[in-house]
């Protein structure tokens, strides 16, 4: 079984880099046979030289020997690294182990590879080269976390080393003893270039070493700017929403400030409709009385579930959807809006005002979202669930792209130049209220909205849930 931790895009990607490194294993062990016309191309090289008595011959063979010997360098120790660090390797070697196994492997496959084609190579420039490589890899990689810079950064070293094979002065050292590397010197003692290939030598040798640190010392500098700008911008992102939350926070205070004064004035109204009904005797005048005091009481319920939001009340569901209803803006003849409920339907324990109003802000999406038919229709089916009612809304508009499903529920984020409130709005009440509430949607199909809300029973049940010792 596969840990639920571990993402599936995630194995995707370590076994394409797993067989990426073995590719170019590969690649580095047959790089000689595919490169077989080049290396006879620097024999004939050689030979031109001893025939002319140039020792620039000398000078391009070497340049071309040295980077063919740099790539298939490079090609095997890459191809390592990626096999360690994208296998179970990596989790059971320590960084020393790492290092070893690594510059063994290397030396092995390159043994190996000169007994299989029976080709030589350079057993003191290679591992010289390798061990500086691998004083900087864990460094490097771990500040730049690219195969790519480090692949750029290990041909410059592989390449400068192997400038120190064509140099007689380090014969003693034994640099430079396979066929190529030992022809150019002799070729170069013969023609009394010694020091021609001493200095040449040198002079690559020098430049690359530095020009190697520089570039490695720059993509750490570079990957470090990189991960300072991407931290500075999450600390400002984070700052952002504090200061919004503490915006929206201070707003919510003044709103519920305003709203709680609103009872006063309605006191006053009820008292003096209150007066008014017991003094007149005017039947017309009782029966608007009535409505003022209907109306009255309306408002002071929605005071009510603003400010105490946590008040919650047992609902007929037939109520809630007949409020919702009666709450709703459908002058518009070209929608067609169709109420469908179940006959039986349990009873919800919810802040009606507050779930309405959700609700509402839903249908108000699927009514003002643009239309490609001639009329627009919105659906709205009411059913009972195992735990609560299901409600379905569904409409023909022009659909949400399935790149910004995700991002419907972020505050502010809208696909119509709308405010961007109404959506999260309705997702924070329905799951304060034990529901939920989820959005699937196909370009110029519709979208339907599917919301769940707890049934009175369900929430007595897990109020009364005993405990599990």
């Amino acid at each position: 079984m596969i840990n639920s931790g571990i993402k599936v895009s995630e194995i995707k990607h370590a076994r394409l880099f797993l067989t990426a490194g073995f590719l170019l294993i590969c690649l580095g062990l047959l790089f000689p046979v595919y490169t077989e016309q080049i290396w006879f191309n620097i024999i004939i090289k050689i030979r031109d030289a001893i025939n002319t008595g140039d020792s620039g011959h000398l000078i391009l063979g070497s340049a071309k020997a040295n980077f063919l010997n740099a790539i298939q360098s490079t090609f095997i120790f890459m191809g390592i690294m990626l096999v360690i660090f994208h296998s179970k390797l990596r989790y059971c070697l320590t960084a020393f182990d790492k290092f070893l196994v690594s510059s063994i492997a290397v030396i092995v496959l390159h043994w190996m590879d000169s007994l299989i084609f029976k080709i030589s190579w350079e057993p003191v420039s290679t591992i010289m080269a390798l061990f500086i490589i691998l004083m900087l890899f864990e460094k490097l990689f771990g500040e730049t976390n690219s195969f790519i810079q480090v692949f750029i950064v290990s041909i410059q070293f592989f390449f400068a080393f192997n400038w120190l094979n064509i140099m007689p002065f380090f014969s003693i050292y034994l640099f430079g003893q396979s066929d190529i590397p030992y022809s150019i010197k002799i070729t170069g003692i013969y023609l009394n270039a010694a020091a021609v290939l001493n200095f040449s030598g040198f002079a690559f040798f020098l430049p690359f070493i530095i020009s190697a640190f520089i570039t490695a010392t720059l993509f750490m500098i570079s990957s470090k700017n990189i991960r300072i700008m991407r931290e500075n911008y999450e600390k400002e992102s984070e700052i952002r929403n504090m200061r919004a939350k503490a915006l929206e926070n201070r707003v919510y205070k003044e709103v519920k400030s305003l709203v709680h004064d609103l009872k006063t004035p309605l006191v006053t109204i009820r008292g003096l409709n209150s007066l008014i009904l017991s003094k007149s005797s005017n039947v017309k005048l009782k029966e608007y009385s009535e409505r003022i005091e209907s109306s009255v009481t309306k408002m002071s319920e929605m005071i009510s579930s603003f400010l105490y939001e946590d008040s919650r009340q047992r609902l007929k569901t037939e109520e809630l959807i007949s409020y919702i209803r009666a709450q709703l803006p459908l002058e518009d003849e070209e929608i067609r809006f169709k109420i469908s409920v179940d006959d039986e339907l349990s009873d919800v324990y919810i802040n009606k005002i507050l779930i309405a109003r959700a609700v509402i802000n839903i249908l108000e999406n699927a009514i003002f979202v643009p239309c490609k038919h001639p009329y627009k229709i919105i659906n709205m089916d009411v059913k009972q669930a195992e735990e609560g009612i299901n409600i379905m809304i569904q409409d023909n508009g022009i659909g949400i792209k399935e790149s910004e499903l995700d991002r419907v529920w972020e505050i502010g984020y809208s696909t119509n130049d709308t405010s961007g409130l109404g959506l999260p709005f309705a997702k924070s009440i329905f799951e304060d209220n034990g529901g939920r509430i989820e959005i699937h949607s196909q370009v110029d199909i519709g979208t339907t909205v599917a919301i769940f809300l707890p049934s009175f029973e369900f929430y007595e049940k897990s109020l009364y849930k005993p405990m599990n010792i």
